[in-house]
């Protein structure tokens, strides 16, 4: 008997009409593997990280970044359906993302590529490969509006972002879907061009009105919700920019330096472990360099998704979200994606091999 196995492959066009970049759906991914990191149905090793330099390159030289993951669901089945939050995953997968800084100037290129696989559970055989680009983006805007919903202020009306990117853009996308009060972003970018067409785009998108701050100090003053996403390679960030209440999620690792973080009230990651693990995120610097105790991290975002960990006790605590991204973001998501186009015909089965053992009939000198 034929022992053929077959995999989905799922092109980046693929994932876009297997609703990839429906932000409603992704947030519903996202939340769940938050509430999964919660109950600790998961497993999560750190990330292996290859880098030509100390941490501060991955901003100039780039890095190569696989993250492992498995996400569970079968103990919570009824809770996640209650909360509607897409059921179990019950599987494994891994996204391998290398990035290059200079791809977009000097090729053209996106900075980051990605590929995710996703397994099959029984046989632990790869039942997916698929872009992993439209899912990396998706999840991390998506990680900091699930943020935005537990730990801003409900009737939050000011977005204040830096960033006029890809990665912007999402981020405004998931804030308004998390925080549906928001009405106003205002956003800052060094390319002016960029933030103009910014604008433009997203206020259609959003229905919000976008408008254009003159220098990331105006986006920051007087802002609800704040973002940053850049590439920033040194801290421009100022205390006293935060007002009483601001909800901050610092997506990116230098644009917060480590002495702001004493102004906040409470200080949230998204794992942790895996943010000490990788050693570059702010949380993790202010407390490596002494600017804070490590008991000022208030704890993990699933620890308040679930209801164990309290987060914002007050409308004037300021909150800052720090998360490093994590692999159970990415194989929740992927695996929504993978479900749709699995069930509406959608990507294209490719023969993984026909009999297993007999390429050993090839072997030669």
């Amino acid at each position: 008997m034929s022992k053929n196995w077959k995999l989905l492959y799922l092109s980046q066009e693929d994932c876009v009409r297997a609703g990839g970049t429906n932000m409603t759906g992704t947030m519903k991914a996202t939340e769940r593997s938050f509430f999964l990191h919660g109950k600790g149905d998961f497993i999560q090793p750190g990330k292996p990280v290859i880098r030509w330099g100390g941490p501060e390159t991955e901003e100039t030289t780039g890095r190569v970044m696989s993250m492992p993951s498995f996400l569970g669901g079968d103990k919570y089945h009824d809770e996640l359906l209650q909360r509607d939050l897409l059921g179990a995953v019950n599987t494994s997968g891994i996204k391998f993302i290398p990035s290059k800084p200079w791809n977009p100037k000097k090729f053209g290129l996106p900075r980051a590529t990605a590929l995710i696989i996703i397994l099959d559970p029984e046989t632990l055989i790869p039942k997916c490969v698929m872009d992993g680009a439209i899912v990396s983006a998706m999840r991390t805007g998506a990680a900091s509006g699930v943020a935005a919903k537990y730990l801003a202020n409900p009737d939050s009306e000011v977005m204040g972002l830096i960033g006029a990117s890809v990665q912007g853009k999402t981020q405004l996308m998931a804030m308004k879907a998390g925080v549906p009060s928001l009405k106003m972003c205002k956003v800052f970018d060094l390319n002016e061009t960029a933030s103009e067409q910014f604008a433009e785009d997203m206020s259609i998108k959003t229905g919000m009105e976008v408008i254009l701050a003159q220098s990331a100090e105006e986006a920051f003053k007087d802002a609800d919700i704040i973002s940053t996403a850049t590439m920033a390679r040194s801290p421009y960030v100022e205390a006293n920019w935060y007002k009483p209440g601001v909800f901050h999620a610092e997506i990116s690792f230098w644009d917060t330096p480590p002495e702001a973080l004493t102004i906040f009230d409470r200080i949230y990651v998204d794992d942790w472990y895996q943010v000490k693990h990788h050693g570059v995120d702010v949380s993790w610097r202010a407390v490596d360099q002494g600017v804070i105790s490590e008991e000022r991290i208030s704890g993990n975002l699933g620890e308040v998704v679930i209801g164990t960990n309290s987060g914002r006790n007050s409308k004037e605590e300021r909150i800052f979200f720090n998360p490093i991204g994590m692999g159970i973001h990415d194989l929740s998501e992927a695996h929504r994606v993978f479900t749709y186009a699995k069930n509406n015909n959608i990507g294209e089965w490719l023969t993984y091999f026909e009999e297993p053992d007999e390429w050993l009939k090839d072997l030669r000198f």
